[in-house]
């Protein structure tokens, strides 16, 4: 299928809901998509359903489509790596255990000199000097590992306030270490 077809396809989803025109679409791109997901490191079963994804936004945004900007193709592999993006920022998973890590850090496996009572000091010192309302935001930040954007929609205040609290705790609590 050549570019302009696959315009005048993309034509007639927009302009006219063409279901017909639609499945023509999604019957030349679905392969495609699915084989540029499973290039990419996706399974099998994850490079189905993002190719669904893809062609329903497809399908939802065709009014945006605009010829002189891009291609079809241009425009469809677009919000087919958006959507890869989105899949790996939701499902990526940081496994690691403390001892690579400090194995990692540490020359000759040499721990950190500081004790245990010294942990338990700084983080008495630290929760005292915090006020209730820092305590919950640098929890639901670091132990919750809840992004800036979740804790503002759960504590209902602006994105740039609550991304400004956590970095004003954080000097906070480092001057008090």
């Amino acid at each position: 299928m050549n570019k302009l077809e696959l315009e005048e396809l993309m034509l007639r989803i927009s302009s006219g809901r063409d279901e017909m025109a639609f499945s023509t679409l999604f019957d030349f791109l679905a392969p495609k998509i699915n084989a540029y997901f499973i290039q990419n490191g996706l399974l099998p079963d994850n490079s189905e359903e993002l190719t669904q994804e893809v062609l329903s936004t497809v399908w939802a945004k065709s009014h945006q489509y605009d010829a002189s900007k891009a291609a079809v193709s241009t425009w469809v592999y677009t919000i087919a790596r958006n959507k890869k993006v989105d899949f790996l920022r939701k499902n990526s998973k940081i496994d690691f255990k403390e001892e690579d890590i400090r194995e990692f850090l540490y020359d000759n496996n040499e721990t950190d000199k500081i004790n245990e009572g010294e942990v338990k000091d700084q983080v008495a010192r630290i929760n005292k000097e915090l006020d209730k309302d820092q305590q919950k935001m640098i929890k639901m930040n670091f132990f919750e590992n809840k992004s800036h954007k979740k804790i503002s929609e759960e504590l209902e205040i602006p994105l740039g306030t609550v991304k400004s609290r956590i970095r004003h705790i954080l000097i906070k609590m480092q001057r008090i270490i």
